[in-house]
Order: C-alpha cells, then sequence, then structure tokens
C-alpha cells in the first residue's frame, strides 16, 4: 500500500508537470462558468448530462495517451519497466490519478448547474467509473500507435462508439432496448442520470454492468500494454 500511494502522489506530480491538470481544470471552468450562466434559462439536466459523460471519458481516455507518450518520449517508462515496480502498480495508480482529476472536473461542472441538489454518492460512483473505464480502453487503444497523434486519430471510431451510441441512446435518438447494458458505460450513464435528475433507474443493473466491466477492460488493457509496451 505505501508503494501504491508513493506511486500516487508520484503520478500527481506527473500530470501536472505536462500541463495535464491544469488543462483539465481550465477546460471544466469554461464549461461550467458557461453552464452557470445558461442555468436561469430553463432545465439543463439533459445537457448537463451529456457534457458530464464526454468530459471524464475524454480526460480518462485522450490524457491517458497523452501522459504515456509523453514519459516515453521523455524516456521515463524504459527506467520504470526495469526498475522493481509492479506494473499493476504502475497502470493502477495512474489510472487512479487520472480518475481523480476527472471527478473532480464533473464535481466541478455539476456544483456549476445544482448545487448540492443532487445525489453525490450515486454521482461520483458513476463518473469515476465513466474515467477509469476510459482510461482503461486509451491505455488498451494506444497500443496500436506509436504517437499520440496516430493515436487520437486511431480511437476516434472507437470513442464516438464506445461513449456516444449510449449518449444518443439517453438522448432518446435511436432505441437499443436492454442491449444498451452491453455498453460498459451504460451503468455509471444510469447513475448519474438518477443522481441528476432523479430517472428511475435499475440500481442492480446499473451497479452489476460496473463491477463486470472494470475487471474485463482492465484485463484486455494490461495484456495488451504489457505485449507491446513492456516487452515488445
Amino acid at each position: 500500500m505505501k508503494s501504491f500511494l508513493t506511486q500516487l502522489k508520484w503520478q500527481f506530480i506527473l500530470l501536472q508537470k505536462n500541463h495535464i491538470i491544469s488543462i483539465s481544470l481550465a477546460v471544466t471552468f469554461i464549461y461550467g462558468l458557461l453552464l452557470f450562466f445558461l442555468k436561469d434559462i430553463g432545465n439543463l439536466d439533459v445537457l448537463l448530462v451529456s457534457i458530464i459523460l464526454n468530459d471524464p471519458s475524454v480526460i480518462g481516455f485522450f490524457f491517458l495517451g497523452l501522459a504515456i507518450y509523453t514519459e516515453i518520449k521523455q524516456q521515463v517508462l524504459p527506467a520504470i519497466f526495469t526498475s522493481p515496480l509492479n506494473i499493476h502498480t504502475f497502470l493502477l495508480s495512474k489510472t487512479l490519478a487520472i480518475s481523480i482529476v476527472g471527478l473532480v472536473c464533473s464535481l466541478g461542472l455539476v456544483f456549476s448547474v445544482k448545487g448540492f441538489d443532487f445525489d453525490l454518492l450515486s454521482f461520483s460512483i458513476g463518473a469515476m467509473a465513466i474515467c477509469v473505464m476510459a482510461t482503461f480502453l486509451g491505455l488498451f487503444m494506444l497500443t496500436y500507435a506509436n504517437e499520440f497523434l496516430k493515436f487520437a486519430m486511431l480511437s476516434i471510431p472507437v470513442f464516438l462508439a464506445f461513449f456516444n451510441l449510449p449518449l444518443l441512446q439517453y438522448l432518446g435518438i435511436i432505441d437499443m432496448g436492454w442491449a444498451k447494458y452491453l455498453f460498459p458505460i451504460q451503468g455509471s450513464l444510469d447513475l448519474i442520470d438518477n443522481a441528476i435528475s432523479g430517472t428511475e433507474i435499475h440500481p442492480y443493473i446499473s451497479y452489476t454492468t460496473i463491477i463486470v466491466s472494470l475487471p474485463f477492460l482492465y484485463w484486455l488493457a494490461f495484456n495488451r500494454f504489457v505485449k507491446k509496451i513492456v516487452s515488445p
């Protein structure tokens, strides 16, 4: 545990050094400011849920890739991989650090509109789970490219399918029925919607979706990362 906490501390330092925390907070501040001035116009719950779905997912997916590619370029990763540091500790601490940043940004957005008039626990679990899943998916996808630009271009269709199809379902543009729960983030989306709007959900299904999806996505990401990045 001590090793993990030490590594977590350094992950936050690296994120700040690479300006990832600053960029995340700046973008969130702009979104939050716009939402704050729009909140008197009408019900912004749908817009808020849509933005919150994308905000932590972008932070987890693309900023994880940016962090890893920066560390590869700076020769940080080769040094880490030859050290006694456990790869699980490295990946999970980086995932947690980025996910905490994503959660803080998501909370900033919801506070700008709802104040304290929402379910903090359900919202936090949903937003955190989305960011963690996005990080795992980003970790998996970055193994298919050797630089960030290629990673971003390759990832766009995967990102849109993984995150935006459930969003289209939520907006009522498409109707996937119960098949929507085949998408890992659907449970998290349900929790966020319930926390903000009080929409009736099936909590057992939502939590089960999260509990099953997280270890599965990590298993895929870890094995691919070790095969292609740690020991290619």
